[in-house]
């Protein structure tokens, strides 16, 4: 199989990684309950399919990996299920799947781009909507099972339904459920949400009175959520050893001085921290959707979730759809990071849909999980380049060494800066298994030579040793660069109507042009980013108009004037 990449390199953005992929969690939630991202208003199936693709192409376009899709809420699914309602939302039935297999669909589609894809799930709150029809389909727990749930009245003075995870009856079906849904579909992870109590009054005394056996009553739910968790990690972890279990709790845990609200573990019985000690969960999404400024302050929450770790990922939730954060969402990324978390999410699709992430310039795999079973050694790659000499159009095949062919999962296409100077390597595609040549477009280069190569991926983002590295020089810069090679200095060329400044450096760093007349302040003209070798910096000024044209190179603090 092959695909076709059109590369543009009007800004290049390289990173020191030690010839290693770097690795950094970038999700979002899609939100299917009351269609709040997709399905789209329709029962059609074709734009169903279509709102999907535009939303997992944009995901891609904006350099995340993972993404958590909503497959249970108001105790229906997006999946076949032996145990829960098929969701109205795609055939405006309840229980009635329709001709496609939406949660099948998203996988492969999610896979094809080589984006993570996690279940996410409304675990014990399983009922809080109007439609009644949901209510009272003879499938649903609420129905077949009444009395294992207990009914709450919310704020808002609506009545939700919970499950009660005092019953081991109700942990068991929600074991069952979700082993089944992880046996019958090729998901990356299982992420649990509303996975505790809501806050008192709860009406589960007569089940604490048969099963309490006497042990102070908020002790007792939270081990029932424990016990739950613990039950369902090593099941599922049987079924598919390298299934990840994350869940998405409270944002405050406890309070904190400067972080007082809600708490997890006292007041909603969810005792997230002992699940990550005992290693029954992979990683956690904490919900910190707060500001930077305010009580509670989202810098110290981070820095408590992370310190308190266990040496799992800690991913933070972020509040893109509140507007005091969504202005200062590249801030909140830049904390997490500094905090040494394993990435960030976003709540929820349609609130970044417009946002511009700064800090995701390059890509990057998702955040590795060394404690779960990996494969010993993956093989490495021979990669072959054909290419059409004056339309910049470069074909790249490859074939694998001997190894543990049957654990791939991915490739990763890859460039690397300079070979000698800078031998970092860029991440421009994941691509699946099947794909094994792609044809590439260089647009608007910027540089002279390029150097590929393709590493493989197993499914939990670990990487093989960089295979063979093949190279490509633009035609038309070759004298150009013959040129510089000999005299050393920045020069100028017209290629196709354009100026061309052609400049070498020692290390990467800020390049500023700026151009002047005789008694005039010099006006900037062009800046760029330059690396470790030749750079090609376009000038869209017509050069001509300036009697001096000055190369200031911002970190070495070197000025040099451009001969024209």
């Amino acid at each position: 199989m092959k695909i076709v990449l059109i590369l543009f390199f009007t800004i290049l953005q390289f990173i020191s990684l030690d010839a290693q992929i770097p690795h950094e969690t970038r999700a979002v939630w899609i939100s299917t309950n009351y269609k709040l991202d997709w399905p789209p208003q329709t029962f059609d199936e074709k734009t169903q399919k279509e709102a999907l693709l535009k939303i997992f192409d944009n995901i891609e376009k904006k350099n995340l990996n993972t993404i958590y899709l909503q497959v249970r809420s108001n105790g229906t699914v997006l999946f076949k299920s032996s145990y829960d309602p098929f969701s109205p939302y795609i055939t405006g039935k309840v229980d009635e799947m329709g001709s496609y297999d939406p949660l099948k669909f998203a996988v492969e589609e999610a896979h094809k781009r080589g984006l993570e894809i996690h279940v996410w799930l409304n675990t014990m709150r399983t009922f809080n909507s109007s439609d009644i029809s949901i209510l009272e389909n003879p499938k649903h727990v609420c129905s077949s099972h009444s009395y294992w749930v207990y009914k709450k009245k919310e704020e808002n003075g609506s009545i939700s339904f919970w499950l009660n995870p005092g019953l081991p009856e109700v942990r068991q079906y929600l074991v069952d459920l979700i082993d089944e849904l992880v046996r019958n579909y090729d998901i990356d992870g299982v992420q649990l949400d509303f996975i505790r109590y809501p806050k008192e009054p709860i009406d589960d005394l007569d089940v604490y009175a048969l099963y309490g056996n006497g042990e102070n009553i908020d002790n007792w739910r939270r081990k029932n959520i424990t016990t739950f968790i613990n039950t369902l990690s090593s099941t599922i972890k049987s079924t598919k050893p390298f299934i990840k279990l994350g869940v998405t709790p409270i944002g405050i845990y406890e309070n904190l001085a400067t972080a007082r609200g809600l708490e997890g573990r006292n007041d909603v019985f969810q005792d997230s921290r002992e699940w990550l000690e005992n290693g029954a969960i992979d990683y956690i999404v904490p919900q910190v959707y707060w500001n930077i400024k305010d009580n509670p302050r989202y810098e110290d929450l981070v820095h408590d979730w992370v310190n308190s770790s266990y040496g799992k990922n800690v991913i933070i939730g972020i509040a893109a759809y509140k507007k005091s954060v969504a202005k200062e969402i590249n801030e909140e990324i830049e904390i997490a990071r500094m905090n040494n978390s394993s990435g960030v999410a976003f709540f929820r699709y349609s609130n970044i849909i417009d946002i511009n992430f700064d800090k995701f310039h390059e890509k990057s795999l998702p955040a590795k999980m060394p404690w779960i079973i990996s494969t010993e050694k993956l093989p490495q790659v021979t990669t072959l380049l054909s290419s059409d000499l004056f339309g910049h159009d470069i074909s790249l095949q490859w074939y694998l060494d001997k190894g543990n062919e049957q654990d791939i999962k991915y490739f990763a296409l890859c460039e690397i800066n300079d070979l000698k100077k800078d031998p970092a390597t860029k991440l421009l595609k994941v691509l699946p298994s099947s794909v094994t040549s792609v044809d590439m477009k260089i647009s608007n280069p910027e540089k002279v030579d390029y150097h590929y190569t393709v590493k493989v991926l197993d499914r939990l983002w670990n990487e093989s040793k960089g295979g063979t590295i093949v190279s490509y020089r633009i035609p038309e810069f070759e004298e150009l660069n013959a040129n510089i090679a000999m005299f050393g200095k920045p020069l100028l060329t017209k290629v196709d109507g354009k100026y061309l400044i052609v400049v070498s450096a020692n290390q990467s760093e800020q390049l500023k042009i700026k151009g002047g007349n005789k008694n005039e302040q010099s006006q900037l003209i062009a800046s760029q980013k330059i690396y470790p070798g030749l750079n090609i910096v376009k000038v869209n000024s017509d050069i001509r108009d300036y009697s001096v044209v000055d190369l200031e190179f911002v970190n070495s603090k070197k000025v040099v004037q451009l001969k024209k």
